[in-house]
């Protein structure tokens, strides 16, 4: 009879290392499971908000992210074509329920809107409800590495609270951590911090609550500046986001900016790629950028055409072209106004590729601030 091994039990470096090999390949059950085990043990050893437990709760954020879109069937959560492993394009699988770290997650309907590259990309023209005031995550725990019984409820007891809710939860809490280290010049502190103000938005945008989401990516896009080159593609896919965001609020002309933003990078970078003899991987790149770019200009068109449908509603409604004089129109004008739509309603012009649930709404939605 073979003999069974025990296996050891991985330290907390081990684990957040194995969950974002997993992240990087869009296992995201296995992703999750790992970089919760990883929070847990660290929380436990250094108390929850202590600075050693800001990476994991950022990565930790992102798996709940994945399994919440995989969940909701929802792929492609940023610029394809980047080199984040957990943002490239990839075919959903189907994930069994691991009871002790994933809950299991209410069916939302949630729409397609964080899939950044779709040519089908709809926009909602229908104002946003604010956002009511979230839920604050318990903290019991101290950084002097005392903990008591409470201090990991949120990571053991998940099953009030959905993958996308308790995302937001991490992640908020590893924006706390990393915003205290920013300040003190902590080393790595800004560009953590910036990744999380960009995941954040990403969370924000599934949760619908897109003026949030353009604040929080805003955020990052600050903090990218001071950190990385004019050219550099984490910066032209902040901006792609950004645009995204203000497309889903209807905010046309914001959206058309930050997507002319991305594309000039995208091309500013590619002639810095272009060199007199530019290396295998250089050439590469520039093929992958200029894939990009078609699909950019694309979605700059679309805003311009919805821009402009927008324009000419308004027109039609202050200025009816019916040929009928003033005289003629003071008892009739009323009757017209009233049954011609609100000029900034172009729902008719969206195709909604998945329509949530009337008695339903996501939690997430109502939490999320």
């Amino acid at each position: 009879m073979a003999e069974t091994t025990e296996v050891p039990t991985s330290s907390p470096t081990d684990l957040l290392a194995a969950g974002r090999r997993d992240l990087a390949v869009r296992e995201y059950t296995s992703a999750v499971e790992s970089l919760a085990k990883a929070c847990e043990l660290l929380a436990k050893e250094h108390g929850d908000t202590a600075d050693e437990c800001a990476e994991a709760y950022l990565w930790y954020g992102k798996a709940l992210l994945g399994l919440s879109r995989e969940e909701s069937g929802v792929l492609g959560d940023g610029m394809p074509g980047t080199k984040n492993g957990d943002q490239e394009e990839g075919d959903s699988e189907e994930q069994e329920e691991n009871a002790d770290v994933v809950p299991e997650k209410d069916e939302k309907g949630q729409g397609d809107e964080a899939e950044a590259m779709d040519s089908e990309q709809t926009v909602e023209s229908t104002s946003q409800e604010e956002a009511s005031s979230s839920k604050d995550m318990e903290q019991p725990g101290t950084s002097n590495g005392d903990v008591n019984d409470e201090s990991m409820a949120n990571l053991d007891n998940e099953d009030d609270v959905d993958n996308l809710q308790l995302a937001w939860e991490m992640l908020d809490l590893a924006r706390s951590i990393l915003d205290r280290r920013a300040q003190s010049n902590a080393e790595g502190a800004r560009s953590l911090l910036a990744d999380v103000h960009l995941t954040l938005g990403e969370v924000a945008l599934e949760s619908e609550t897109y003026d949030k989401a353009v604040i929080d990516m805003m955020s990052c896009l600050e903090i990218q500046k001071e950190l990385y080159s004019s050219d550099d593609r984490r910066i032209a896919e902040t901006h792609y986001q950004i645009g995204l965001a203000n497309s889903l609020a209807s905010n046309f002309e914001d959206a058309i900016t930050h997507f002319k933003n991305a594309a000039n990078i995208l091309e500013s970078r590619i002639k810095s790629l272009e060199g007199p003899e530019p290396t295998d991987a250089a050439q590469a790149e520039i093929k992958e950028l200029k894939e990009l770019l078609p699909e950019i200009q694309d979605k700059i068109q679309d805003m311009m055409e919805y821009k402009a449908e927008t324009i000419r509603r308004v027109r039609e409604a202050l200025f009816p072209s019916n040929g009928a004089t003033s005289s003629q129109s003071n008892g009739a004008s009323s009757s017209s106004d009233a049954k011609k739509p609100a000029a900034s309603d172009i729902s008719h012009l969206i195709k909604r590729k998945r329509k949530p649930s009337e008695s339903e709404e996501p939690a997430s939605k109502k939490k999320s601030t």
